[in-house]
């Protein structure tokens, strides 16, 4: 995933303490829009700055907003337990394309295994309103996202060690060999794939009776997250 440190500035009454238990999905209402122009219309709203915790434009490219840890404004009374992510565009005018889709599809599976959630809702769920738009592709992105039980589904390929590759899939791959008291190095879940890493899915496979090879193919996979 590209994520891209937005570096908003809030104002001081912005709320901290937020225990995600779901992700909730938006759209923009506006065909192209920065996460610059949601902040400053949120401003303008006399809120603390943008209210979602992500913005996936429709390049493909996924900005920070609030931090994860703060509490949103992007759906009453799931503020305080959610993950707000936005896409930019209109829903209601307009279809989404494979970029954007991917992109927002990565991230929502990256934040339900992140958290260890499952659900995940239109903003028109949970309050009055038409967000994300008609033309949302809220049934397919909620089931290939959380089909299975909020885990990640198989990436298709095949995860191998590079330590100058970021890869979400790689992270999540730490976390869970990370949750299953395997050390993949001092930098902990950082999305590389390095040496740390490499002994520590060498560790899992040999104690779970896999081919040890140090790469994370289907059988790996399934086995950890399975």
């Amino acid at each position: 995933m590209n994520i891209i440190n937005s570096n908003l500035s809030f104002r001081s009454s912005l709320s901290w303490g937020n225990n995600p238990q779901a992700v909730v999905l938006h759209h923009a209402y506006a065909k192209v829009c920065s996460i610059e122009d949601i902040h400053r219309w949120h401003l303008e709203n006399g809120w603390c700055g943008c209210g979602y915790h992500y913005l996936v434009r429709k390049d493909g490219t996924i900005y920070t907003g609030r931090n994860e840890k703060a509490v949103g404004a992007h759906c009453p009374e799931y503020n305080s337990k959610s993950i707000g992510i936005c896409a930019e565009g209109d829903f209601n005018v307009e279809v989404m394309g494979q970029t954007q889709y991917s992109a927002l599809l990565e991230l929502t599976r990256s934040m339900l295994s992140k958290y260890g959630v499952s659900k995940v809702y239109g903003h028109r769920e949970l309050y009055s309103t038409d967000c994300p738009g008609k033309n949302f592709p809220l049934d397919k992105i909620r089931g290939e996202a959380a089909g299975s039980g909020g885990k990640l589904i198989y990436s298709g390929y095949l995860i191998k060690m590079n330590s100058n590759l970021e890869d979400s899939n790689v992270k999540a791959v730490q976390e869970k060999l990370m949750s299953r008291g395997y050390n993949v190095g001092r930098c902990g879940a950082d999305g590389f794939f390095g040496g740390g890493t490499l002994e520590a899915v060498k560790s899992f496979q040999r104690d779970s009776g896999l081919a040890v090879d140090g790469i994370v193919g289907v059988n790996t996979w399934t086995k950890l997250f399975g």
